[in-house]
């Protein structure tokens, strides 16, 4: 069995041809560019996703990964939503979640919402948040009525290629977290909120399940079967081999999203909690910046990305008293506050580059470390370790940083691109004679390296780890409109 896996990402499309065992045949990448044409706003170009699909195939098929090609499984960024017409053709730029503007109109949807309603929302989150898709299609009927009036689907950014790769307009439960109750349908009270949002809300389907087969649109071989997929983070997960109670994640891409399996109920605060699935049964937690928050950070101290790791080298741990809070536009989980802002606190005449830059590495450790004290209140168990993938993962110092603040060990996966990987595996699922995700993640995860804690900083860093959130609780009053 053959299979190829899509990510659609905040920053790039990703895609690769996998073996049965999860051997990488061939890989292939191109970014996209996300538009930010007003304070707190942040659009992507859906044409840039479609014309990122259609070279990372055509790369594929110039190096012959796509002969013999069984299945393919698409994976997305979420809380990323565009409206488009019938055939999935854009209306409007696509507003992703890491936008903003929506903050006000979501705050008078919630207060809208009865006690009882409220306590169903967002896998109990318990608001309409700004990158809620009510909120987005409440902005658009009112600031876009020519296009609101227009159009036909609010789709997740996978389901718009899927439905341009197989013509067949879908969604599945796990990416519409806000949008299904616990019988995984579509609530009433969307509808109360935005009138006929329901009806431009795609069917959905098991993430596992044929969706339909290839058309021959966007190079694809026609008629490969095509998987319903799912959000990039799940996909990531599966892709890491989180298939058990206790498992656990971090996914350090653009944002850093934790996640940890558990045993049926549970939950908290600030966690979302996701409809079981095969057995399955995930909380998990995205912050709002990750990788973005250390490229700001090189960018603030003019080096590039390669450059702020090397600075950073030459900090020790602690970077000299130096905290940086990463909440360059807000925070997800576990805060969810729109308003908190970023931070460098602590520099001296003694702070130089080397420790501003590793204090940007170690605020997006303290950020993760603060989602996994929460999550593991809602798994109701401690996480022995974490498997961590993405593109932070490529740097062992980082990899290092996270086992050392989280205090945990981290098992980096030997494929960087877990959700890509992820994405494939449900490929594999949707058409082979594995029904079990934990049986597939046995057969394609692999693990390539350890990070263990070094026990001699854990003062230093629960030291720092207090001081960051205490800061954060203190600036937040600062902040709020």
């Amino acid at each position: 069995m053959t299979l190829l896996g899509i990510d659609l990402g905040t920053t790039s499309m990703k895609a690769a041809v996998y073996r049965a065992d999860g051997t990488r045949v061939a890989g292939a990448t191109r970014r996209h560019t996300t538009r930010r044409p007003a304070p707190g706003w942040a659009e992507q170009d859906p044409s840039d996703w479609w014309d990122g699909l259609t070279g990372v195939v055509a790369e594929l098929d110039a190096a012959g990964a796509l002969r013999g090609l069984d299945g393919v499984g698409v994976c997305s960024q979420v809380n990323t939503h565009v409206i488009t017409d019938a055939g999935g053709a854009a209306l409007h730029p696509a507003i992703t979640w890491q936008d903003r503007r929506c903050a006000d109109v979501a705050a008078g949807l919630t207060a809208r919402l009865d006690d009882a309603t409220r306590a169903a929302v967002r896998g109990g989150l318990g608001t309409v948040d700004a990158t809620h898709p009510a909120a987005r299609a409440a902005w658009l009927a009112s600031h876009a009525p020519d296009v609101w009036a227009r159009g036909r689907w609010v789709l997740a950014p996978k389901d718009q290629l899927l439905l341009r790769l197989t013509g067949v307009a879908a969604a599945d439960p796990i990416s519409s977290i806000g949008l299904v109750d616990d019988g995984g349908t579509h609530p009433d009270w969307l509808d109360a909120l935005v009138p006929g949002l329901t009806a431009m809300l795609a069917p959905l389907g098991d993430p596992a399940a044929v969706l339909g087969e290839t058309t021959g649109a966007g190079g694809l071989p026609p008629g490969l079967p095509v998987a319903h997929g799912t959000m990039d983070a799940w996909s990531s997960l599966l892709g890491g081999g989180i298939a058990a109670p206790g498992d656990a994640i971090d996914v350090a891409g653009t944002s850093e999203v934790l996640a940890m399996a558990a045993a049926p109920g549970g939950g908290a605060p600030g966690i979302v909690t996701f409809p079981s699935w095969r057995g399955l049964h995930v909380h998990a937690g995205p912050t709002q910046a990750g990788g973005d928050a250390l490229a700001w950070s090189a960018r603030m101290l003019g080096l590039d990305l390669p450059g702020a790791l090397r600075a950073a080298a030459g900090a020790a741990p602690g970077s000299g008293g130096v905290l940086f809070l990463p909440q360059l536009s807000g925070e997800r989980a576990p805060l969810w506050d729109p308003h908190l802002r970023a931070h460098w606190l602590g520099a001296t005449f003694d702070t130089g580059p080397a420790e501003l830059a590793r204090s940007g590495m170690e605020g997006v450790a303290h950020a993760a470390r603060h989602v996994l004290d929460v999550l593991e209140q809602a798994a109701g168990t401690p996480a022995g370790s974490l498997a961590v993938c993405g593109g932070g993962s490529a740097s062992d110092l980082w990899c290092q940083i996270k086992a050392d603040v989280l205090d945990r060990p981290m098992r980096r996966t030997a494929e960087r691109d877990a959700g890509v990987l992820g994405a494939a595996l449900l490929a594999g699922l949707a058409i082979g004679d594995e029904t079990s995700p934990a049986g597939m993640a046995a057969r394609m995860v692999r693990i390539d390296r350890e990070f263990v804690p070094d026990p001699s900083l854990r003062d230093v860093y629960d030291d720092a780890h207090g001081r960051y959130r205490s800061a954060q609780r203190d600036l937040a009053a600062s902040y709020v409109p």
